[in-house]
């Protein structure tokens, strides 16, 4: 209920579109999702079985002769019995080249082999297809959306759908790791994406939910997020303006990391602990066949991953794994002393990253003793020899527990993606986000490195640079620098230019002006290189003045025949790059589409197996409860033998069959099946409930009348319609129209639309019918026929008359509403020809007029011509008179 208050004190959510938001906390081991749109504010998206956080990842195992995917609580089951398809965790494999090492995550997921990919990044083997880890994290993004989509289909509106998702990401991602993780968080259709840093958002959740912040007083506080993977720590500041109207202001200022410590590390540890005691209790049992059974290596870290959390909150752990390695049983326990021992090497960098973000800060210099309080968050965060650590050396009343360390980010990334795509109206909040990071160029490769965005810089951003002048500058390279590290480069064609901005024409040599970006999700790129003929801009000053200061700087305007104007002023022209990525390229639009069409092709699978699934459930249901209604002692003795006889056999062997023969059945052979069962059902019920019908001659008499009667009584309809037409073919004649062509013209509307086989089948079933019943119309006969035979008789005509009649009504109104249209049509001709008909006379009179007016005004002009003043002012008013 709180959490719903702040959500409707601080959203006014509108929508300007019927879209939906998802914040998505991307953590090495598990995820959050929130939603939010105009009919969810703010609502956790719950997995499949109603737990608040997910898995991050999927398992894939076999399903008939195809591969069935796995998501959820199911995959633990899953990577026990096939090692090979656990594709999880892979957020610290974004980005990565093969050839990197992974001896920790090769650790923590046995069995797993990586296989290169056509860009050398990192590809995970699956039961024999390879999985990009850009492809793993997309599937489970797409089926996270689904949940949402669903969320909002069910239980909200029919019309708000997931379109845009704002994604965590550790601010020290390099540009590899972002580009990486952006374009996969794009794959699933439809949706755009933000990438927000996972610091700000634990902040923004803190700032928004404590709303006491003093007027005019910057407080400084720490937080330090322990995930499973890596341990984050991000100095903020948050300030009240004076003017309280004025949106609180959030600032990034200082930053500190440790990519090799968290969460998976201690797991890591307990399992080192309990393999080191099984092998004790098996000193047979060496230690690099052990290593090598993938599945007792899952099943040891799966049980460290339980022992650990126990020892969070106890002093032991017990350890029980049936028949881990050879029909070999383990039995043991492990105390927390003796976890926190071995994981000594561990405890001495808890506090690191918080000595680097103080030591590394961008602005302001922040001390210890400024620090307001160090908020804990992360899952990791709760361990004990974590927070004793940090409470020893900073002080506990200095260590604050005061966020949700599960959620805090997922709430803050929905904030702040609600902000970045404006798709809703929220409480103003000022979020400053800095680069921890500098960024540069090197040209042509031999030049010092330019400095273009500084470490501290706020993004998104944009500058230029200019080149000075040259007079020899042909192709040339423009390296992109994060830190010391090249990522990209970019080669300038300078074909373009090569005639027109000759020396001859550009006597100052030429300049070239590049435009940077660093963008929302800190991405640096060359943005634009325009080339500048240097006329009368000697110097880069020069140049700088007139590109942004208003001057004489302009685009080179050509003559007639195409060709530049040498105007004496700087001409510019746009240049092409072409991009190299020395180390991870990004997906090209090749690899995301092929990406897409499996992602496609395996949702479309998994489609069909769910369908199959859920069918064979409603056949084995439909099949138990059939047996237990022919069990019933009023059926077996009153309902039809024969029926009996048929259903019963038929549930028998459709049981049979699903023991042994469904593993390769069809949506269609299910369906048949379950209908087969539900119409022989149908059948007895319908049998039992007619038990206080005679079904004697006077009924089936009195039916063949009512048959008679309404077969008569459609065919008479049909005449009508024949003599009407006939009756309005001579009025339809004399306004040129023939009558039955127009009536065939009108089609009925949706509302009536009857196919005419249907129409025409309903009366033939009716006409089989009435000859059955009269075909027993015989009371000797009907004394001996079967009651069996006399229900199902009565059933029949019960159906076919209802079939008759429903579809004579719909026949009845569509000849009406046809007739009504031809009477509005022939309105409508008649009116035509009596316009037109005036519009004949009108002329003819017109015609008339005009003759005798030229007759009198030649006579006129003769008996005036002597005068010509007096002629010229009768002429002008017999044409104004005209």
């Amino acid at each position: 209920m709180r959490l719903l208050a702040l959500v409707y004190c601080l959203l006014t959510v509108f929508s300007i579109s019927q879209c939906a938001l998802l914040g998505f906390d991307y953590g090495e081991e598990f995820s959050k999702a929130m939603l939010v749109s105009p009919h969810a504010p703010l609502e956790l998206v719950l997995t499949a079985d109603s737990k608040r956080k997910d898995v991050s990842g999927l398992a894939l195992k076999k399903w008939r002769s195809d591969i069935e995917r796995v998501f959820g609580s199911g995959i633990a089951s899953s990577q026990v019995k096939t090692p090979n398809g656990a594709l999880l965790h892979v957020k610290s494999l974004l980005g990565k080249q093969i050839d990197g090492t992974f001896s920790h995550y090769h650790k923590c997921h046995p069995g797993v082999v990586f296989q290169p990919t056509p860009r050398d990044t990192v590809a995970l083997e699956g039961l024999g297809y390879r999985y990009s880890v850009e492809e793993v994290l997309a599937m489970n993004l797409e089926e996270t959306i689904a949940r949402a989509n669903a969320l909002l289909r069910y239980d909200k509106s029919i019309t708000d759908r997931v379109d845009s998702i704002a994604i965590t990401v550790p601010e020290y991602f390099t540009q590899g790791q972002r580009h990486a993780l952006l374009t996969t968080a794009e794959l699933p259709a439809g949706v755009r994406a933000h990438l927000v840093n996972d610091g700000l958002t634990v902040a923004i959740d803190f700032a928004v939910k404590q709303r006491n912040f003093p007027a005019g007083e910057k407080q400084h506080f720490i937080l330090y997020d322990m995930g499973s993977g890596s341990t984050r720590v991000s100095l903020i500041s948050i300030e009240q303006p004076i003017n309280i109207s004025e949106p609180l202001i959030l600032d990034f200022i200082g930053y500190g990391y440790d990519a090799g410590l968290g969460g998976s590390h201690f797991t890591s540890n307990v399992a080192d602990i309990l393999k080191n005691k099984f092998l004790e209790q098996n000193p047979s049992v060496r230690t690099s066949s052990l290593e090598k059974n993938s599945r007792a290596m899952v099943r040891l870290q799966q049980a460290a991953e339980k022992a650990k959390l126990i020892l969070s909150a106890n002093a032991d752990a017990s350890v029980n794994i049936e028949s881990l390695y050879n029909d070999l049983d383990f039995k043991t326990s492990i105390t927390r002393q003796e976890f926190e021992e071995f994981c000594e090497d561990l405890i001495v960098r808890i506090n690191a990253p918080i000595f680097e973000a103080l030591e590394n800060q961008f602005l302001e210099r922040v001390d210890l003793k400024d620090i307001k309080s160090l908020i804990l968050t992360g899952g990791a965060s709760r361990t004990p020899m974590v927070q004793k650590q940090l409470s020893d050396y900073f002080g506990e009343d200095v260590v604050a527990k005061n966020v949700n360390a599960d959620e805090s980010s997922v709430n803050g990334a929905t904030l702040r993606g609600i902000q970045l795509f404006k798709s809703f109206q929220t409480k103003p909040l000022e979020v400053v986000d800095r680069s921890i990071y500098s960024y540069g160029v090197v040209i042509n490769e031999s030049s010092a490195p330019a400095e273009i965005f500084g470490r501290g810089s706020q993004y998104p951003n944009l500058t230029s640079y200019l080149i000075p002048p040259q007079s020899n500058l042909s192709h040339f390279s423009i390296d992109l620098r994060e830190d010391d590290m090249i990522f990209k480069s970019h080669i300038v064609d300078t074909d373009p230019i090569s005639s027109k901005f000759s020396p001859e024409k550009c006597p100052l040599g030429v300049a070239y002006n590049l435009t940077f970006t660093l963008s929302q999700g800190r991405i640096f790129d060359l943005d634009a290189i325009e080339a500048i003929c240097g006329q009368n801009s000697d110097s880069t000053d020069g140049i700088f003045k007139k590109r942004f200061a208003g001057g004489d700087l302009s685009s080179e305007s050509p003559n007639e025949d195409g060709e530049p104007v040498d105007s004496g002023v700087d001409r510019v022209k746009k240049l092409k790059t072409k991009a190299i990525f020395p180390k991870v390229a990004p997906m090209s639009t090749s690899e995301r589409l092929t990406i897409k069409k499996h992602m496609e092709t395996m949702s479309q699978k998994d489609a069909q197996r769910l369908k199959i699934e859920e069918l064979v459930n409603t056949l084995e249901s439909t099949l138990y409860d059939t047996r237990a209604y022919l069990e019933n002692e009023n059926v077996s003795s009153e309902g039809p033998s024969e029926t009996l006889e048929t259903l019963s056999n038929l549930v028998g062997e459709y049981l049979d069959w699903l023991d042994y023969e469904a593993d390769d059945a069809s949506i269609e052979i299910l369906d048949r099946k379950i209908k087969t069962i539900v119409e022989l059902r149908e059948r007895v019920v319908l049998y039992l409930s007619s038990s206080g019908e005679p079904l004697d001659y006077d009924q089936f008499l009195q039916l063949y009348g009512t048959g008679l009667d309404l077969i008569k009584s459609f065919e008479n309809s049909q005449q009508v319609e024949n003599t009407t037409l006939e009756a309005l073919r001579d009025s339809f004649s004399d306004v040129e129209l023939d009558v039955v062509k127009e009536f065939k013209k009108i089609k009925a509307p949706r509302h009536l639309a009857l196919p005419a086989y249907k129409l025409k089948e309903a009366k033939e079933s009716m006409e089989k019918i009435i000859a059955s019943i009269n075909a027993i119309l015989d009371p000797s006969l009907m004394s001996i026929s079967p009651r069996e035979n006399l229900v199902s008789l009565k059933l029949q005509f019960d159906d076919a008359f209802s079939d008759l009649k429903k579809y004579w009504e719909i026949d009845e109104g569509i000849q009406k509403f046809r007739l009504n249209e031809l009477s509005s049509l022939y309105s409508r001709r008649l009116r035509v020809i009596k316009k037109r008909e005036e519009r004949k006379k009108s002329q003819e009179m017109t015609s008339l007029q005009d003759s005798n007016f030229t007759s009198g005004t030649d006579n006129q002009m003769s008996s005036t011509s002597s005068n010509p003043q007096e002629s010229s002012s009768t002429t002008l008013l017999e044409h104004d008179e005209l």
